[in-house]
Order: C-alpha cells, then sequence, then structure tokens
C-alpha cells in the first residue's frame, strides 16, 4: 500500500459569508498525481496555499510525513526584481545551489574588477564545485531555461515580461525537485511545444505532484487521480481525467433515476393529501412531512451554469483582406509578405513558439498597430470581438458592475431580448452581491470570465481570442466552446491548449522560421502531418547504397539464388521509396478532406514501408558487399 505523504483533517475554509471547502479530510499519497478541477472561484488556490501554508484554514488542520519537501507555482511569481535569473533558479538551500550563486556572482564581479582576491575565490568555488558534482546542476540548469526560452542567466528579474517570469519560476521549481509539487496554472505563458516537453517530463516525474490546469490533454495525459471542488466539498475519483468523465456521466445517470423516483413519489404523496383524510390522526402530518421532504430533497440541485448568447450582425461580401504584410521590432523581422483573404466561417487557429508575433498579427488585424509594409482591409459590416491576453489592461478599481456599463448598459442576446448590464452578469455567474465587488478582487479566472463577458456584449460577427483558455476553468471553456461551434461568424484564435484547438479549429497559421504557414486542418491533423514529415526526413538522410560506395572485397561471392534476390530487392526498395514519396503528396495536397480514419490508415502503411524499408535495406548492403 502507497505510503501516506499529506494527511488533511477536517479542513474548513472562508471567505466572508461564502464557504470555500467545508470539512475536508482527505490523504494524499506517494505516487499521487492529482489533478485539481473546479469552476473558478471555487477555492482551488486557497486550497494549494493552505497546503503548502501561504494561507491558514479557518479550522482543521494538514500534516506533512517527517522530511518531505513542497515547492508551489503560484499563478503570479513573487520573484525579486533585483536577482539576476542564475540568482533566482538557484534558489535552493542546497550546498551546490549556494555555491553556484557564489561562483555566478564572482563571474560577475571579474568583469569589472580581475583582482587577485577574486581570482583565488574563483579557483576555489571551482575546485569545489569540481568535488561536489555541482556542474551536472548548472548543465541541468541550462538545460531547463533552454527549454523555458531563457539564453541570459545574468539578466535581471525585473526586465523580464509576466510570461518570462512565469516560466523562470517555474525553472526555479524543477530545479529543485521537490517530494510535492504544487502547480497553479502551469501551462499558462508556454508554448504547444514545451507543454508537450512539460507534459512528459511530468509523466516520469517521481515526486507527488498536486496540478490546477485547465488543458485537458494535459490533466488527461498527467494524472492518474483526480480531486473535483464542487460546492465546498472535496470529492476524488481514481484514474485520470477521462475515467473521471465516465464516472461523472454514470453518477449523473444515477442522480436522474433517483430524480425520477423522488417525483414520482412526491406525485404520489400529494395526491394523497389531495384525497384528503377522513380520520384526523397524524397520518396527515406525516404525509406533509414526508411532501416538504421530499421538496427539499432534489437530487439534480446545481449552481447555475453561465450562458453565452449574444445578438451577431451578418457579415458582408469582404470581411478582411490581409496583403503581403510584413512587421518587424528593430532587427528582429516577425513576419513578412503574409496574405490572406478571409471568408465566411472560418475558424483559424494560430500557433507557434514565445514571442514570434501572434499578438502582433492580431494587433495588425485590428488596427492596433500599423505594418511595416502591406495593408489590411477591414469589410464595412465586419465588427471584431477582441478577448485580450492581459487582463492587466483592464481596469482593476471599479466595481464589476460599473466595468461592464461603461461599455453598456443594456445588452441584446441571440433572440433579441434586451437584458440590463445587471441581468447579463448574474448570467455570466456574478450574484447581486458579487456586482458590487472591485474587479480587483475577483479570482484570475473570474476576471477572465468577466473580461469575456465585455469582449462579447457587442454582438460581433468575426472573434478574435488572445490565449483565451488561460486562467478560465474547464467548464466555462465547455460552454464558450459550444457557443462558438454555433457562431455565425469568422474565428481567430492564439492559443496553446491543443483540446480548444482540436475542438474549434478547422484551419492554422503556424509561425515557423520560414514564415507564416498555412495548414488546413487542426492541432492534431497538424501533429499527424509533421509526424511523417520527419519520418520521411529521417529516410532521406538515411546512407542509402550506392554504386560510387566503397565496398570492402568480400571473401566469399554470392551465388546465383543470391544475385537473383540482390536484383529483386532493388526493385522493391525503388517500390517502397516511390510509394512514401506518393503518400507524402497526398498527406501535402489533400490533408484538409482527409477523415480521422484516412490519417491512422495512412499513419499504419508508413511505419509498415518504414519496417520494410530498413529491414531489406540492410540485406542489400550484405549482399552488395559480398557481390564486389
Amino acid at each position: 500500500m502507497a505510503k501516506n505523504i499529506i494527511s488533511v483533517e477536517n479542513l474548513r475554509k472562508s471567505f466572508g459569508s461564502k464557504i470555500l471547502i467545508a470539512d475536508a479530510t482527505f490523504g494524499i499519497h506517494e505516487g499521487d498525481k492529482i489533478g485539481f478541477i473546479g469552476v473558478n472561484g471555487c477555492g482551488k488556490s486557497t486550497l494549494l496555499k493552505m497546503l503548502i501554508n501561504l494561507e491558514t484554514p479557518d479550522r482543521g488542520r494538514i500534516i506533512f510525513r517527517s522530511g518531505i519537501r513542497a515547492s508551489y507555482l503560484a499563478q503570479n511569481p513573487n520573484l525579486d526584481p533585483e536577482l539576476s535569473v542564475f540568482e533566482q533558479i538557484y534558489y535552493s538551500n542546497k550546498k551546490e545551489f549556494k555555491l553556484l550563486r557564489k561562483y555566478y556572482q564572482v563571474i560577475q564581479q571579474l568583469k569589472y574588477s580581475e583582482t587577485k582576491e577574486l581570482l583565488k575565490t574563483q579557483q576555489e568555488l571551482v575546485h569545489k564545485l569540481d568535488s561536489s558534482n555541482g556542474w551536472e546542476i548548472e548543465t541541468k540548469a541550462k538545460a531547463f531555461l533552454t527549454r523555458l526560452g531563457f539564453d541570459d542567466l545574468n539578466k535581471k528579474t525585473g526586465l523580464l515580461s509576466g510570461g518570462q517570469k512565469r516560466r523562470l519560476d517555474l525553472a526555479r521549481i524543477l530545479m529543485d525537485e521537490p517530494d510535492v509539487l504544487l502547480l497553479d496554472e502551469p501551462t499558462n505563458h508556454l508554448d504547444i511545444d514545451t507543454i508537450e516537453w512539460f507534459q512528459d517530463y511530468l509523466i516520469d516525474y517521481n515526486g507527488v505532484i498536486i496540478f490546477v490546469t485547465h488543458d485537458r490533454y494535459f490533466v488527461d495525459g498527467v494524472s492518474n487521480r483526480i480531486m473535483e471542488l464542487d460546492q465546498s466539498k472535496l470529492r476524488f475519483y481514481d484514474g485520470n481525467y477521462s475515467f473521471f468523465l465516465k464516472r461523472k456521466e454514470l453518477e449523473q445517470v444515477d442522480l436522474q433515476r433517483k430524480e425520477t423516483r423522488r417525483t414520482a413519489q412526491l406525485r404520489k404523496e400529494i395526491k394523497w393529501l389531495r384525497r384528503g383524510a377522513k380520520a384526523r390522526t397524524s397520518k396527515p402530518k406525516d404525509h406533509l412531512d414526508r411532501v416538504k421532504e421530499l421538496l427539499d430533497k432534489s437530487y439534480l440541485t446545481r449552481d447555475k451554469e453561465l450562458e453565452l448568447s449574444f445578438k451577431s450582425q451578418r457579415m458582408g461580401k469582404t470581411i478582411l483582406e490581409v496583403k503581403d504584410v510584413s512587421k518587424s521590432y528593430g532587427n528582429n523581422s516577425l513576419f513578412s509578405h503574409f496574405s490572406h483573404t478571409f471568408q465566411k466561417m472560418e475558424r483559424i487557429g494560430i500557433i507557434g513558439p514565445n514571442g514570434c508575433g501572434k499578438t502582433t498579427l492580431l494587433k495588425l488585424i485590428t488596427g492596433e498597430e500599423k505594418p511595416d509594409q502591406g495593408n489590411v482591409k477591414i469589410g464595412l459590416n465586419t465588427k471584431f470581438a477582441y478577448f485580450k491576453q492581459n487582463v492587466e489592461e483592464f481596469k482593476q478599481d471599479v466595481s464589476v458592475l460599473d466595468f461592464v456599463r461603461e461599455s453598456a448598459d443594456n445588452i441584446r442576446t441571440r433572440d433579441g431580448t434586451l437584458h440590463s448590464a445587471s441581468e447579463m452578469l448574474e448570467r455570466f455567474l456574478f450574484d447581486k452581491k458579487m456586482q458590487q465587488n472591485l474587479v480587483s478582487s475577483l479570482s484570475g479566472g473570474e476576471k477572465k470570465r468577466l473580461y469575456l463577458l465585455k469582449s462579447l456584449i457587442f454582438g460581433s460577427n468575426f472573434i478574435i481570442l488572445d490565449e483565451p483558455t488561460n486562467d478560465l476553468d474547464i467548464k466555462t471553456l465547455e460552454i464558450l466552446e459550444d457557443y462558438l461551434d454555433v457562431f455565425r461568424g469568422c474565428i481567430l484564435i492564439v492559443s496553446h491548449d491543443r483540446y480548444f484547438l482540436d475542438r474549434i479549429t478547422d484551419q492554422l497559421f503556424i509561425f515557423e522560421k520560414t514564415g507564416i504557414v498555412k495548414f488546413p486542418g487542426n492541432y492534431s491533423d497538424y501533429l499527424l502531418v509533421n509526424k511523417f514529415r520527419n519520418q520521411i526526413e529521417i529516410e532521406k538522410n538515411k546512407k542509402k547504397p550506392t554504386s560510387k560506395q566503397k565496398i570492402k572485397p568480400a571473401q566469399n561471392k554470392i551465388s546465383y539464388k543470391e544475385k537473383r534476390e540482390l536484383e529483386k530487392l532493388e526493385k522493391r526498395i525503388t517500390e517502397l521509396e516511390y510509394r512514401q514519396q506518393e503518400i507524402s503528396l497526398i498527406i501535402e495536397k489533400k490533408a484538409s478532406v482527409l477523415s480521422a480514419e484516412d490519417f491512422r490508415t495512412i499513419s499504419q502503411e508508413q511505419e509498415t514501408l518504414r519496417k520494410e524499408l530498413e529491414k531489406i535495406s540492410d540485406r542489400w548492403l550484405e549482399l552488395a558487399e559480398r557481390n564486389n
């Protein structure tokens, strides 16, 4: 049986009159990789902070097994702006980390003054690092930093962007290799390639992991247990996110069955009461109590769900034309000569590494920035809804209600009904009391939900979303996805959320070193095609047998039968290579119309071809050497 790492007893936490966690008792065990899910503002971040002792529970206690070290990745990192990257990443009190901190400090000082004392200190530190395997720690740190987009270890933290600070904090925590990792939205500000690397890293991680994330592929891939916080109650489910969804579906069926029985019993009791009782005994009171109990006992009682419904305008003939657009900052060229004419109902995802210019392209399209070359033509009837990435751009010192009223006092929904700002906020899960709170008092996810409302209220027909999934809970994302499914306009999305891209988009703009590449398909389609391309490239780069190769003299000449085999092998190699080229052309030209089943069939054939070619090439070389 797995050892208990953390014990939580009778934990309770409230904010004002709102109970976040009610009397929770549970254990975290060795090997647990827990995906922590729940709606925005329910208390997920608060629980993580209590586990790391940054928040105090109202009641109960949290007990860590002796000697256990825990590290916490917050949504907003608390880093010293005066410290350099290397001083942040070597924050641990381990001996090797202290030596590396001192070593880099001395290196910095030597840039300005090469005194004998500093040189002597440097040599002493080098000797100590040699004897303590400290350089292995440095190699590991550089590997993490490179993977997370850093190349200057001496850069001050205060000069980094918000996303860079978050990635530095992640590198800092991973370097320390704690027994327990507490991660609050760890995939925010990571590009897709880095998320996939990080997912594999956590799958192989030896310690306990408890993580909050909106990324459904990520939580499904990493977790072996799900912790759900719903209406102040914590529930645990063994298995990954897919298994959790199946269990929730079964629970819902069971609740529906119980609700049907309750309703039937309630009808029976009400029918009895309506008939009246001849004898005035205690029976009528018993039945009244029973009716009251049945009325109060609905099994399907749930919090109200967010409703997305906005009236949109029809699009004109010209929607949006981007012609020969280029943009640079200093010597850094983000993209050049990019053109695209948008058609009705296009759903385009934009992917690429951090800092490549994805958000800049959105700003050019909406007119917030001007291109260095080319032009952007917006149709007369085209109306943008622009959901920006950085919530810091929005006011924080106004009430939730005033924040929306600044844009519109009344909002029209798809059915034509006019709603007040207050009514619309209630539909977005902000009750009357919450509407009076300052925006700054909301959780990160609640702010994002509020900004989503403000971005969509004007009835646009072209929705632009810049990292919309950051900080939104899974339930809200599912509702947003449902809304986008039936939206009758164009959609342009920058996102690192692979599930969201697969669900919404059918075309991609991919930022590559050679420029912006258009791809007909969603993210999973792109991965599959990329896999094929890589396999083909590997085959091309393999050492192929040629007549010019210098082959060692063979001791034994091949027989007549082997000569015939050699000829057949040469013919078969040509056939296999030709078929590989055919498949490559199919993928290049028909990716947009191929079904998932087609891709699977092609993938299987590609793998079969690769294995056969590898096998017979080895045999060809063996016979060719002996035949020369």
